[in-house]
């Protein structure tokens, strides 16, 4: 999702952000450049989900409160959730989706 929004300025927030711009940038330009060979390339840019690289056990939200506060849905994503928009990517559904940011973010860059 921070390929889509900034964040307040850090050495280290501004690296990351500026990477996952970069990423968003490839996606479009590769998307361009391979799509008339029916390759379609797309990012997902998930928000913040329970998995143990937030530093707890999944199923759990401590810590994360004030990222929770700031998601419209009130929670954080699941990684089955990532994963439906991964198989929704991969998936005839999506024939027509091409160079797209597709946010599973639970409304946190809405607003």
């Amino acid at each position: 999702m921070y390929g889509l929004i900034g964040t307040p300025p850090s050495i280290a927030a501004t690296q990351y952000v500026a990477s996952k711009h970069g990423v968003i940038g490839l996606t479009k330009a590769d998307a361009i450049h391979y799509a008339s060979r029916g390759i379609r390339i797309n990012a997902i840019c998930p928000g913040y989900i329970e998995t143990p690289l937030l530093g707890e056990s999944p199923g759990s939200s401590k810590g994360m409160e004030p990222e929770i506060a700031k998601t419209p849905m009130q929670r954080l994503g699941r990684p089955e959730e990532v994963a439906d928009c991964v198989v929704f990517l991969a998936g005839e559904q999506s024939s027509f989706v091409c160079g797209a940011a597709l946010v599973c973010d639970g409304g946190y860059t809405a607003n």
